[in-house]
């Protein structure tokens, strides 16, 4: 899927302001921020674009080992991205940059970052293994600096903070129930092991003929043959290997039961 080249730079905006004059260069830059989650990547690369691949808002590029997913919020006048963030999915990290803009929170912006963040991840289901705790720290400590925001909007996100971490708790009770279930099937699989192991020795002793039996098998095939014997023929009808037909041979011959030419 192609994506355009973002700076992630300063970026400066070129729409008017309320007033109707533009604004000073200075005044409108976007600054920058992110974090950095430690996770392993459990999927393919192209699966990871799959999974996301119902959010049609995002561009979705991979560029090496990293799938990278952009996030464009807003554009300036040029058409240039300005609120954007660039999720990094690696092997062994998860990582997100992102920007905001003169006369926005930072806190409430990284409020509002890490919400998104939760959803991607959500998504991204067992394609990775992060370190929950990690974002539950990033959540409270965005929290921590929200005294501002003591408000509706404070206790929304706390709800989804509550929701989330519920959820995580749900899992683990189902992983845990995963766990003890693989362990009973191993049990079992260990126990079916055992019993065809069983089963087949037995069958093969079954299937091997006595030396009573043989000689008798093999005086009846002679008989049946004008007097001679094709050893590889026999052994190929009977399952017999060639060694022991013909060591009961040579004991047929020495005990008088058939003679050899």
């Amino acid at each position: 899927m192609p994506t355009e080249h973002i700076d992630m730079g300063a970026k400066k905006k070129q729409a008017r302001g309320p007033a109707g004059a533009a604004p000073k260069p200075e005044d409108s830059k976007a600054q920058v921020s992110g974090f950095k989650i430690s996770a392993t990547r459990t999927a393919k690369k192209e699966d990871i674009i799959s999974s996301l691949s119902s959010l049609s808002f995002l561009e979705i590029a991979i560029d090496g080992d990293a799938v990278v997913v952009i996030n464009i919020e807003s554009r300036d006048i040029s058409n240039n991205p300005y609120l954007f963030s660039i999720l990094f999915l690696k092997p062994d990290s998860v990582e997100l940059q992102y920007t905001y803009i003169p006369g926005m929170s930072p806190k409430k912006r990284k409020l509002d970052v890490i919400r998104y963040f939760i959803n991607i991840a959500t998504l991204l289901g067992s394609s990775y293994n992060i370190e929950m705790s990690r974002i539950y720290q990033l959540l409270e400590n965005a929290l921590g600096d929200m005294s501002e925001y003591v408000s509706l909007q404070y206790d929304t996100l706390f709800s989804l903070y509550d929701n989330t971490k519920g959820e995580v708790n749900q899992m683990r009770h189902e992983l845990e129930r995963l766990r003890e279930s693989n362990k009973m099937l191993s049990r079992e699989n260990y126990e079916l092991k055992l019993t065809t192991d069983e089963l087949r020795v037995r069958l093969t002793g079954l299937e091997t003929y006595s030396d009573e039996v043989l000689g008798a098998k093999l005086q009846e095939w002679i008989s049946e043959h004008q007097g001679e014997i094709n050893v590889f023929e026999f052994a190929k009808v009977h399952k017999v290997s060639e060694g022991r037909i013909d060591d009961m041979l040579n004991k047929l011959v020495r005990e008088g039961y058939m003679s050899s030419r």
